[in-house]
């Protein structure tokens, strides 16, 4: 039984373990079990997002995937303008951050070789560019943005704002990411938003308070309701493309 065997080492251990591996062992009657620590959180994912019109296709692109055992990558990519190219240039950065991601090399390294390779191209590949990492074994986040617009983490009594900073990605050879580390606490919820969408809500200020006034726990309603006003507020007149992620993180 592997859950009572997670529990009785843990409680001999004095941390939270779970169950790795389970190999044969080469004696007989016997397994040899491998076990790591727990991760003291997960998190589940929402998004929701729709074309500028008269386009069918969308320069926003985003992304979820796990990195480690434990550790986790959002990111949310705004190619230049709308349509086929602007879709292509940022599929390609994404695509680029997934794979180095999962190569596990570290923040700066990643950004400053896929900027480097953006800016080999002789067309302007550039685009906005918002990521978040998720470590839940430290309970850490790193936000990176680059061009993108603020993000906000709802606590459960109050909305913060992840301020932004720095050029879009692939328009410098050099670049120096700014790397904000936040620590988060149970049932936070981290929302990220294209252009089109902050620009709609006009002000940083109003998107805030209708993040914080949201009783929604379900971070797919939330990005669905955010979408849904940016949309009503520019009267179904959506001039870029709209994309909203948000990340709920719950204990274990």
């Amino acid at each position: 039984d592997i859950q009572k065997l997670e529990k009785i080492v843990s409680k001999v251990i004095g941390s939270k373990l779970k169950v790795l591996q389970e190999n044969n062992s080469e004696i007989g009657g016997t397994k040899e079990i491998v076990l790591k620590t727990a991760p003291n959180y997960d998190i589940v994912f929402g998004s929701s997002a729709c074309s500028k019109n008269g386009v069918s296709l969308s320069g926003d692109t985003h992304s979820l995937i796990k990195i480690d055992d434990g550790k986790y990558m959002v990111a949310l990519c705004d190619g230049m303008g709308s349509g086929e190219k602007a879709h292509s240039v940022s599929d390609l950065t994404i695509t680029l951050i997934e794979n180095f991601y999962k190569a596990g090399f570290d923040n700066e390294t990643i950004l400053n070789s896929v900027n480097r390779l953006l800016t080999l191209n002789a067309d302007e590949n550039f685009s906005a560019l918002d990521i978040c990492v998720f470590d839940t074994r430290k309970n850490i986040m790193d936000f990176i943005k680059l061009g993108a617009p603020y993000g906000f983490i709802k606590h459960k009594t109050e909305t913060e704002v992840i301020s932004t900073s720095g050029l879009p990605i692939g328009v410098l050879s050099e670049m120096q990411p700014h790397i904000t580390k936040k620590m988060f606490s149970d049932f936070d919820i981290v929302v990220l938003v294209s252009d089109g969408i902050s620009e709609a809500f006009g002000s940083e200020e109003e998107l805030k308070t209708f993040i914080n006034n949201s009783t929604t726990l379900n971070p797919q309603t939330l990005a669905d309701d955010i979408l849904d006003r940016a949309v009503d507020l520019v009267n179904g007149n959506c001039t870029d493309d709209f994309t909203c992620v948000a990340v709920r993180i719950y204990p274990l």
